[in-house]
């Protein structure tokens, strides 16, 4: 027994292990989105279009929007659809729904009042519907005010705005109040079956129904939401042949396109054609069926072609009336929505669109920092899903330091790259705006920091000159004369007779100098002098070299010149000095050793 119970839980564990894993692989492999791109691309239109009090602008509007957005598969209660803490349906309720059926933008206070309702429901807030907005009203009520119930009138059980004509715009008032009540489950009262009695007398003998009573003219938006309305009616109710004629004036009518006209022989309209869709699905019949195909067309490609790069519907090629009324109604058709069934019955919601672009991959990162560089790349990749409207590059815009720098940058549908060069020390921050086509903006910023090591500089001392020194004083070298043996003079015969010596003429290279010695002048006067003025030129020669060389040859000139006077004075007194020859002698033999001494080299 014991191995038993054993057994059953090892089993149910492993059971349960299987369960754990397949749960988590059914998550980690998402479903993929089931909704055409020609809805995501209106989602992502009504993202772009929603304000910061949760709204799109003007009550009428948003009631519409919500209308497209949760039969998209949408909640606009979740995050997805909330601004700053306010969502759509916040938005209804912080405002006047009497101020808005009767203001400038609205021109049939009934259906406004009819559309609100519906708004509600979708919503998943019917029981708002009788304390909507501020003030609170009955939106019931008040659209109930609107609906001729006096007996025996003609236009009894009719709804109409203008209370003095109860036939203007009748036709196309009474088919949306139907659908209201019905949004309500309203379909069991008196005035609802008056209602829809009343409608189908109005059908013309084409098949199709008008705007409103007093007009013969039928359209196919209004015989579309009049087949919606009176397929609604109870069983046995009407004349079974009301709705075949109806749908044979839409077939007749169909466009070579797919899509339906407003007016019979006029261009494709697309308030029409998504109508032309519900009715269509309201018959449980297929509009991409080969009843409803022209060729390989069909209604909802017809429709598609109205749809715009942002997202929104034309209502007719070219004409942009109503975008958000228009792109909301495309997308209750688009998703097979017909009015008879929603918003009383509202489609599974799905995962939320994400209508932002998303980034993939940001650079630098936040807090990078650069120390061996100035050059910054900044590089980034994303994308806007595979059913958005794309990235518009030519929106998308690049900030550095709060300057823009988008001229330079190179974007592009999925990727961008700006090179930065020479960014100086410092933190930096860059933002980038990723924007899709339908105005959507995907916001990031990141910081990095340059910091590149810069060498300081050594300072430069002022100049401040050397003292001055004077070099050393080095005296000039005194050169001593060569000694040579003293002259032996010829003994002094007699006072009276001076014996005069010829001296040997002056050999130079072997060449005798000849001419007359010039005298000396003797400050003396005495005849003697005459025989020593060739020393006393070379005295004077060697006086003034060294005068010109150095100042001490002016010293020795002058000593040399003394001892000449000196010499001469002697000689001229004709004394022989003590060792022999007298002064003139001596004086004549210095004088010829300094001649030597000076003489040039080589001479």
């Amino acid at each position: 027994m014991g191995r038993k119970i054993w057994l059953a839980l090892a089993v149910a564990v492993v059971v349960a292990a299987s369960f754990a894993a397949g749960a988590v692989a059914a998550k980690q492999k998402a479903a993929p989105d089931p909704r055409p791109k020609t809805v995501t691309k209106g989602l992502d239109y009504f993202h772009a279009r929603q304000k910061t009090d949760g709204g799109f602008g003007t009550m009428a509007a948003t009631a519409w929007v919500i209308l497209g957005a949760v039969a998209s598969g949408e909640r606009i209660g979740s995050s997805m659809w909330t601004v700053d803490g306010k969502n759509p349906f916040g938005y209804l309720q912080a405002n006047s729904h009497e101020a808005a059926a009767t203001g400038p933008d609205v021109d049939n206070a009934p259906v406004y009042y009819a559309r609100a309702i519906m708004s509600y429901v979708a919503a998943g807030r019917p029981e708002r519907v009788f304390v909507a907005g501020t003030p609170r009203i009955d939106l019931l009520a008040k659209l109930y005010s609107y609906q001729d119930i006096v007996d025996g009138s003609p236009t009894k059980g009719s709804f109409s705005p203008a209370t003095s004509s109860r036939t203007f715009q009748a036709v196309h008032t009474t088919a949306w109040a139907i659908l209201a009540l019905r949004a309500m489950g309203e379909t069991a009262t008196t005035r609802f079956k008056d209602a829809e009695q009343w409608l189908a007398t109005q059908q013309r003998a084409d098949g199709g129904f008008p705007a409103q009573a007093s007009d013969d003219s039928s359209n196919c938006e209004d015989t579309a939401v009049s087949i919606q309305a009176l397929t609604l009616a109870p069983d046995g109710a009407l004349d079974p042949g009301i709705i075949p004629a109806a749908r044979q004036f839409l077939q007749a009518n169909q466009r070579a396109d797919g899509g339906f006209p407003y007016r019979p022989g006029t261009g494709t309209d697309a308030w029409a054609t998504a109508a032309g869709i519900q009715a269509i699905l309201a018959m449980s019949e297929r509009p991409d069926g080969a009843d409803w195909q022209v060729g390989a067309n069909t209604p909802k490609s017809a429709l598609g072609d109205l749809q715009r790069q942002t997202g929104a519907y034309d209502k007719k090629r070219g004409d942009p009336t109503g975008p958000l009324q228009t792109t909301s109604w495309a997308l209750v058709a688009l998703r097979d929505k017909p009015f008879t069934t929603y918003p009383r019955t509202r489609p599974p919601a799905l995962k939320a669109f994400v209508f932002r672009p998303q980034m993939k991959t940001v650079l630098p990162k936040n807090g990078t920092k650069y120390t061996n560089t100035r050059s910054v790349l900044i590089r980034a990749t994303y994308t806007d899903g595979d059913k958005g409207t794309g990235v518009n590059p030519k929106a998308c815009r690049v900030y550095v330091d709060a300057v823009n720098k988008t001229k330079p940058a190179d974007i592009g549908r999925y990727s961008l790259h700006l090179q930065l060069k020479n960014v100086p020390n410092g933190e930096h921050t860059y933002k980038l705006e990723i924007v899709d086509h339908a105005g959507n903006v995907k916001k990031v910023e990141r910081r990095f920091t340059v910091a590149v090591p810069v060498p300081t500089p050594t300072p430069t001392p002022p100049y401040t000159p050397p003292p001055y020194t004077p070099p050393p004083y080095t005296p000039p070298a005194t050169i001593y004369p060569t000694p040579t043996p003293p002259i032996t003079a010829t003994p002094y015969s007699s006072p009276s007779t001076v014996t005069t010596d010829t001296p040997t003429p002056y050999q130079s290279g072997g060449y005798p100098v000849t001419g007359a010695p010039v005298a000396s002048p003797s400050p003396s006067g005495s005849p003697g002098a005459t025989s020593g003025g060739d020393s006393g030129s070379a005295a004077g020669f060697l006086g003034g070299t060294l005068l010109a060389m150095l100042p001490i040859g002016a010293a020795i000139a002058y000593l040399a010149f003394h001892r000449r006077e000196q010499a001469l004075s002697a000689a001229g007194e004709g004394s022989v000095l003590s060792g022999g020859g007298s002064a003139w002698e001596r004086l004549k033999g210095a004088l010829g050793r300094s001649k030597d001494l000076v003489r040039p080299a080589g001479r």
